[in-house]
């Protein structure tokens, strides 16, 4: 399991290249006097970009679901999709925008049984073109009886999406990917419960989403 989406530093490993060449960039900066404000300025932004917070659910029942990144729910609806055979879902999308934090987490312990990367463009999450043509990944997921979907759609300011594990079993809240903007939208078994509405704003890894039906 790679570590850089399971230990607690402060900074992404994503972000390690970048921000330490922004850092070297900066104190030749001050070496030579010229620009050093602005050159801490972007540092100080990277480091925001990347930041790498711990966190803690609202609650630790098996059935929980917990929201996979920071954003606004912009949807919750019915709908069918293929990524759960076709079947009645719980469909919910989150909008997750630059300045949140990019770490994704998978939302409830359970099994991830497939993973699909479709490479493609980087337009704005809210064009109609970018629904089609933007990159995204595709997550078939089971727990239990239920079968359920996760899927990652790449905003402007993302770059290439992968997965840090593309099969076997994940705890909630783990982080599983990084993604500075875009859209997570979930497909979940139709008897699930939401708690939170359209425009509520989440916190990946701590806010409640609702929570999967009991099966007696």
């Amino acid at each position: 399991m790679d570590s850089s989406f399971t230990t607690t530093q402060i900074i992404a490993k994503e972000g390690w290249r970048v921000c330490a060449a922004a850092f070297v960039i900066f104190l030749l900066a001050v070496w030579v006097h010229f620009a050093a404000l602005l050159m801490l300025l972007v540092l100080v932004f990277l480091l925001f970009i990347y930041r790498n917070p711990e966190r803690i659910a609202a609650e630790n029942d098996e059935l929980t679901l917990l929201a996979p990144i920071d954003g606004k729910i912009v949807a919750i609806d019915r709908n069918t999709s293929e990524l759960v055979g076709g079947k009645n879902s719980l469909y919910i999308k989150i909008r997750s925008l630059p300045f949140d934090v990019s770490m994704v987490r998978f939302p409830a312990t359970a099994a991830l049984t497939s993973a699909k990367t479709i490479h493609g463009l980087f337009l704005p999450p809210s064009s109609k073109e970018a629904i089609v043509l933007n990159e995204r990944i595709d997550m078939k997921c089971t727990k239990g009886d239920d079968i359920f979907a996760m899927r990652l759609r790449a905003g402007v300011f993302s770059r290439k999406l992968y997965l840090s594990k593309e099969r076997g079993n994940i705890r909630a809240g783990e982080r599983i990917a990084f993604m500075v903007d875009g859209i997570v939208e979930l497909f979940l078994p139709a008897d699930a419960r939401i708690k939170l509405a359209i425009g509520d704003y989440v916190k990946g890894g701590e806010s409640i989403l609702g929570y999967f039906a009991h099966k007696g």
